[in-house]
């Protein structure tokens, strides 16, 4: 499931990614909170579904390997309709929240293409090593902005530092913010998006 927020006379778009358990609706209060100028939101859910309630970006197949081919599609099929609606790829932006920030960050690394950058908050890099093997030079254009609780109790903050490093080492212009909170999106980060990412977007 998708849904957009559009405006035809905007010039960006920032696509949402949920957390674990987390549906279409789970970030929609971001934009009603950070009201950037001139941006349109997309809002995307998990492919798989979980119990309770919710879904997820990520299965665990009989290997217990992650599986996630479905989430690329949704990824490459948002990304393509916003192409094909008049946005440059730099000026789309993908901001995900824990799960979502390890998915945003697993495909954008694979990609042929650059896009404007890649917020992950409180997310994590599963396999260090293939995640190194499977870059592609062709998004290294992707800037990146990495935000992460100092206090999180679900994904330790170190989590981001690692991935800090592996970006840099990979050649992305990389930033990382370690904020006092815990596993959240801090209201701090409207302000570090705009500063690092959105330089040339107004309130």
């Amino acid at each position: 499931m998708t849904e957009i927020q559009p405006i035809k006379t905007n010039k960006r778009a920032i696509i949402a990614i949920h957390g674990w358990t987390g549906n279409v609706n789970s970030l929609k209060s971001l934009s009603k909170q950070w009201r950037f100028a001139e941006t349109t939101w997309i809002f995307i859910e998990g492919p798989y579904s979980v119990k309770p309630k919710g879904f997820s970006w990520f299965k665990i197949n009989d290997e217990n390997m992650w599986e996630y081919e479905e989430s690329f599609d949704i990824l490459n099929h948002t990304i393509q309709s916003l192409i094909e609606d008049g946005y440059q790829h730099k000026h789309i932006y993908m901001l995900g929240f824990s799960q979502g920030a390890c998915l945003a960050m697993e495909f954008m690394i694979r990609q042929k293409f650059s896009i404007g950058g890649v917020i992950p908050i409180s997310g994590f890099i599963k396999n260090k090593s293939y995640f190194k093997e499977s870059k592609n030079i062709l998004s290294k254009g992707t800037q990146i902005l990495l935000l992460h609780g100092q206090k999180d109790n679900i994904i330790n903050a170190k989590e981001s530092t690692i991935a800090f490093k592996l970006f840099v080492d990979l050649g992305f212009k990389t930033d990382i913010h370690i904020f006092k909170g815990g596993h959240k999106i801090p209201l701090k980060a409207k302000k570090l998006i705009q500063e690092k990412i959105f330089t040339d977007i107004c309130i």
